[in-house]
């Protein structure tokens, strides 16, 4: 399970909820509310909500009760039973909840049970004091934002990217001294198939004088070779 360091971009005007499986890693959690920058996710058993974390709760609950971030799952830190309201409630209703069950977020369900938006005491405080009854608008601007398992393929690319980003000064030189090497390389060849081909005759200089001096070597050594025709 791996979660993305940059949220993805929400439409303008809604409100994001995110949700995360309740069998994930809490140090997953973690990096998954600070990348989306949010203090609270509902925990989801299949496909209802069954509990809610804060980051109070992972910091209490996993580093401060001595689990370990890497192997306890995020169900161990999670409220649970959930305290939820209906999406026919009221923003009065929702004020009054929270304050007598001592929460501070309050997740709102359909009537068959599945999240449709969370609520928090800042938001209802101010809807109440904006003269908004129904819950309805909150749901009305709401978006549900799951935690998405990665494929192999994809958690590869991640951590490719997150090393390089991570790494960018060496990765910089390992790449100018891979191009430097293979200009270099390249250069070499060349020039070796060159010395490997070299033929005087296509180098030197075609004057006359040289010509002649060739011409009349050439000769002198072919008579040289040549049997003298008088000699018995």
């Amino acid at each position: 399970m791996t979660v993305s360091a940059h949220p993805n971009p929400i439409p303008e005007g809604l409100r994001p909820v995110y949700t995360v499986p309740r069998s994930v890693e809490a140090h997953h959690v973690v990096r998954f509310m600070a990348a989306r920058g949010t203090r609270a996710v509902v925990v989801l058993g299949g496909m209802r909500p069954i509990g809610i974390v804060t980051s109070r709760d992972l910091a209490d609950r996993v580093s401060g009760g001595g689990l370990s971030a890497t192997l306890a799952r995020v169900e161990s830190a999670m409220s649970s039973p959930l305290i939820t309201i209906g999406e026919w409630g009221t923003v009065v209703d929702a004020i009054s909840m929270m304050n007598q069950q001592g929460v501070s977020h309050l997740p709102i369900v359909s009537a068959n049970g599945y999240l449709i938006s969370l609520i928090t005491l800042d938001d209802a405080q101010r809807l109440h004091g904006q003269g908004v009854p129904a819950l309805s608008e909150i749901v009305r601007t709401s978006v549900i934002v799951p935690m998405v398992k990665r494929g192999p393929w994809d958690r590869m690319v991640h951590a490719i990217r997150k090393w390089i980003r991570k790494n960018q000064l060496w990765w910089f030189l390992a790449v100018g001294l891979a191009l430097a090497g293979a200009v270099l390389a390249l250069a070499i060849g060349r020039n070796w198939r060159g010395f490997q081909t070299y033929q005087p005759q296509d180098y030197e200089p075609k004057d006359l004088s040289r010509q002649q001096y060739e011409e009349s070597k050439e000769k002198a050594q072919h008579r040289q070779q040549r049997p003298d025709p008088t000699a018995r």
